[in-house]
């Protein structure tokens, strides 16, 4: 088990370490952080348990979760947090937020040792709650694809996985309820509105529903209801959607707001599509020196070649060079059955399956699947 400590107070930290240490759960001492450092190591570990001792002031307890509600969080990843339950505010944030159980560190032993039993029993009955697998469809740049391809990506999971999420996070422009043919009742924003009781009925009730099996959750109709949607509405919908759904494909504007970050966090995959032209490439670069400090790891970061094959494009040697970074997969350009498959609101994964393109967004959907095919890799890479 790989188990993390988050804590600066060293009474309680000494004991808990005792507590972890009797129940054969070893924390050394690399894992042992403080609140500051918490986020960034978190990125880069897969923690079964995490350990958080919130300060004693209410108020910086408030401050620490609000800085651990963006630690990014693995599947499977259990959190606890150790404070005192006088104050209801505390508890109610935590709870809110991605602790999955509260400790009163009045009585820090025998909690400890009830949570870890709770933990324990939940992991031997095999009833820890999957949690659905987030591809991030991100463009550097208007125009480079990302949201026909995010449309198709869905419709090869949902087409394998019975079903899938599609989440449209371009407020401005979001069109995948075009792309689709199907006309929402419900956004984002709706969703956002009814934060405070957002549940798994709730939830549910503002997808529209695709023949495919994709359901969507569309960008708001409006723009005046953009203003509507909050960082809080957003990462309670994304977790909401890993428990409900086995893969979440999320077409993701790159302004960049708060609301933008939420999802990035819980991204496992980044999906990162540009053209080969150099405005392209030098919108990826600066994307990809963004995401760094955000604890965004390279590896989860793909990048997808889209509209390959173009005129006087650049050599895709090149942009690899430019971007430290091989391209992942490549996307043929096919104007024409893109155009038609889009105006006809139709997938092109299901409009035209046969051609080159559809192929290409099977694969890349099958590398996202965790699966792989057998002799259609160039290069350890995807290529028609």
């Amino acid at each position: 088990m790989n188990v993390f400590l988050v804590s600066e107070n060293d009474a309680i930290t000494d004991r808990i370490q005792r507590i972890l240490f009797g129940e054969r759960l070893e924390c050394p001492a690399s894992h042992l952080l403080s609140i500051d450092l918490a986020i960034p190591l978190l990125a880069q570990a897969e923690a079964d348990l995490v350990v958080v001792v919130l300060p004693e002031e209410p108020e910086r307890a408030v401050r620490a979760l609000d800085m651990l509600e963006h630690m990014p969080r693995h599947a499977g990843t259990h959190v606890l947090a150790v404070g005192p339950a006088s104050d209801p505010k505390v508890v109610i944030r935590a709870l809110r937020g991605l602790v999955d159980d509260y400790l009163d560190d009045a009585d820090l032993e025998g909690e400890l040792l009830s949570a870890l039993a709770r933990w324990r029993k939940t992991l031997a009955s095999g009833t820890h709650e999957a949690q659905g697998r987030v591809i991030v469809v991100l463009a550097p740049s208007g125009g480079s694809g990302s949201s026909t391809l995010s449309v198709n990506l869905a419709t090869v999971l949902a087409k394998e996985h019975k079903t899938a999420a599609l989440i449209d996070m371009k407020l401005e422009t979001g069109d995948l309820a075009a792309l689709l043919d199907l006309k929402p009742t419900y956004s984002l924003s709706d969703l956002c509105q009814h934060v405070a009781r957002m549940d798994r009925t709730l939830f549910e009730r503002t997808f529209v529903h695709h023949d495919s099996g994709v359901h969507l959750l569309a960008a708001p109709r409006h723009l005046e209801d953009i203003g509507r949607i909050t960082p809080e509405g957003i990462r309670q919908a994304m977790m909401l959607a890993r428990s409900v759904y086995p893969y979440v494909v999320v077409d993701l504007d790159h302004s960049f707001r708060e609301e933008q970050l939420q999802v990035l966090r819980q991204a496992d995959v980044v999906l990162l599509v540009l053209r080969l032209d150099f405005s392209s490439l030098r919108n990826a670069r600066r994307t990809l020196e963004y995401l760094e400090p955000l604890g965004i790891a390279r590896d989860k970061v793909r990048l997808v070649a889209n509209r390959y094959g173009q005129p006087k494009e650049v050599p895709y040697a090149k942009v690899e060079e430019a971007l430290a970074m091989k391209i992942a997969h490549f996307i043929p350009d096919d104007p024409r059955t893109v155009n038609r498959a889009n105006n006809n609101g139709v997938p092109i994964v299901l409009e035209a399956p046969s051609t080159k393109i559809s192929r290409s967004v099977t694969k890349l959907a099958i590398s996202v699947n965790g699966r792989h095919t057998n002799g259609q890799l160039t290069n350890g890479r995807h290529k028609d």
